[in-house]
């Protein structure tokens, strides 16, 4: 950026990260992902840095990561762990933290209702340096982790709003609100699948959901974008794609719909899992 230049408002973007490591294990049905990663990396161009709200942290207050050189937190699924090849766990991603920005998040959450945790100790989890490390495997962008709201689902999504509307302003700065989660996660419904295991049950078409994601995320107005996203458990199926009280991976969407302000969202494109869609949005 050239000396005394105003930083471009930097986009809002939400990224359907895929199945643990398997993406980057190189395993046939995570392809489509790399493949939709690669295609989008030019999103991350010209940022400032990246502020990654990820599914795999869920706290009753927002927490931040704040250290200067966060290690990678290897959080898969204990009962999956085991068969994962030794590969799985020597992944490394050394893009720096950034303490200063963390203070300010913490500072700004704070203004607008929340209380707000610097935290110093977590490493970035897999939903943070997956994604990261086939979207920006340069590695030279700063980033900072936010949680996600933990508890009540209707409080949760209201709680994740208020925060994405909160984000927003770091957005003129410069930073990338990346929302790290998943448009289908019913975990249940495709592990069997995943573990190769034969005579796994179809899978119910996500299409109506996707559609119903895609209408709220053109809305142009900032306070209707939020009321209707409120409303996203009337979506069709949504019980058979975010089960009920398990739809952290669907939190970091809605805080990008509360991050979106007046912008109109943009469906990048979208991967197919086993008959399921998942997707990835910039406003």
């Amino acid at each position: 950026m050239a000396a005394g230049s105003e930083p471009k408002r930097a986009p809002a973007f939400f990224v359907s990260h895929g199945a643990g490591p398997y993406a980057l294990l190189g395993a046939p049905h995570q392809q489509p992902l790399v493949e939709l990663c690669n295609e989008t990396r030019w999103v991350l161009d010209g940022a400032k840095g990246i502020i990654v709200v990820t599914a795999h942290w869920e706290t009753d207050q927002p927490h931040i990561s704040s250290g200067a050189k966060p290690e990678l937190y290897f959080d898969y699924f204990e009962e999956n762990a085991k068969e994962l090849p030794k590969e799985a766990w020597e992944f490394s991603y050394p893009a720096p933290g950034d303490p200063e920005l963390a203070n300010k998040i913490k500072e700004k959450l704070e203004r607008d209702g929340f209380e707000p945790v610097l935290d110093n100790e977590r490493g970035w989890d897999h939903g943070v340096w997956v994604p990261l490390l086939l979207l920006r495997p340069e590695a030279d962008l700063p980033v900072v982790q936010v949680s996600i709201p933990k508890g009540e689902e209707f409080a949760a999504t209201k709680s994740a709003l208020k925060m994405g509307r909160s984000l927003e302003a770091f957005r003129e700065e410069g930073y990338i609100i990346l929302g790290s989660g998943s448009s289908y996660h019913n975990f249940a419904a495709v592990i069997d699948s995943i573990e190769g295991k034969p005579g796994a049950p179809p899978i119910e078409s996500n299409r109506p959901f996707e559609d119903a994601m895609e209408e709220v995320a053109k809305i142009p107005d900032a306070d209707e974008k939020c009321r209707r996203m409120q409303k996203w458990r009337d979506f069709p199926a949504s019980e058979a794609v975010q089960p009920p009280n398990s739809s952290e991976h669907f939190l970091p969407f809605i805080v990008n719909i509360g991050s979106a302000g007046s912008d109109i969202g943009k469906k990048l494109g979208e991967w197919e899992l086993f008959g399921t869609i998942m997707s990835s949005y910039i406003w």
